[in-house]
């Protein structure tokens, strides 16, 4: 039987005297988009970071296709609440900056397929004709655009989002929840994604399993919940399909019914 692509293996993680999660297990396959929900200090972004390699785990086991993940790697990209771009450099500096940085470790990247894979994803996050802007001068929305569309230009085999629609207003966080599953479909190297969000909706339109964690000090797993809907997606179709209704509802049930069961999935 062949080894899980992401194995999350009896994960422990402690600050001091304090434990954020406890006995965590769960396996995560290639090819899919997975979100972690929960109430605020479950531990889902420390899961995330245990994932990117930012902290070590206390104990038990995480790898990636059989390798312990120990540091950070080009194989995992994060896309973080804020848009962590350099305010210094252009929008298209900002993702050059990025791809040389990867690249220079992999392998020597032509100038001009660095510049075409640049502008084929400035274009799909609607920035090209922004490129020559700094970060300051274009909005939040925009920010967060290139903030993703830098992610995906190193070609990461799992991409990590802290939240990374959280600030954003509802028309152009719809409109990135779309350019986001436009580019992870057309990029052959980013198989798996994972997601932090507090927003049930966005988990259900995006996601193919929904992590349901509980609460903290000592969080685990409390059910991952498979989104019974095929892709592609309509969200406004998706709104009157009874297995949202249903889905959603289960969500919300699970998170507000108030029981702490921690451990493996």
């Amino acid at each position: 039987m062949a080894s899980p692509y992401l194995e999350i293996k009896h994960v422990t993680k402690s600050f001091g005297d304090y434990t954020a999660l406890q006995d965590v297990s769960l396996d995560i396959r290639r090819g899919e988009f997975v979100s972690l929900i929960g109430h605020s200090g479950c531990g889902k972004s420390t899961l995330l970071s245990l994932i990117a390699g930012l902290t070590r785990i206390t104990s038990g086991s995480l790898t990636l296709e059989g390798t312990t993940i120990t540091k950070p790697g080009a194989d995992r990209g994060m896309v973080f609440q804020h848009h962590s771009l350099l305010p210094w450099l252009s929008v298209y500096e900002n993702i050059a900056e990025a791809v040389d940085a990867v690249f220079r470790d992999r392998r020597v990247l032509k100038r001009a397929e660095r510049r075409t894979r640049i502008e084929r994803l400035l274009r799909a996050v609607r920035l090209w004709e922004h490129r020559d802007k700094k970060p300051g001068q274009i909005s939040g929305g925009q920010r967060q655009r290139c903030a993703v569309a830098r992610a995906f230009a190193v070609q990461p085999r799992v991409l990590l989002m802290d939240e990374p629609f959280g600030a954003i207003d509802a028309l152009t966080k719809s409109a990135l929840h779309d350019e986001l599953l436009s580019l992870w479909a057309e990029d052959s190297e980013t198989e798996t994604v994972i997601m932090v969000t507090h927003d049930i909706d966005e988990a259900i339109y995006l996601s193919d399993r929904i992590v349901v964690m509980t609460d903290g000090p000592r969080a685990g797993i409390r059910e991952v919940v498979e989104v019974p809907l095929s892709r592609p997606r309509d969200k406004r179709g998706m709104l009157h399909d009874p297995r949202y209704a249903v889905t959603k509802e289960h969500l919300l049930d699970l998170l507000t019914s108030g029981l702490a069961v921690t451990g493996a999935a």
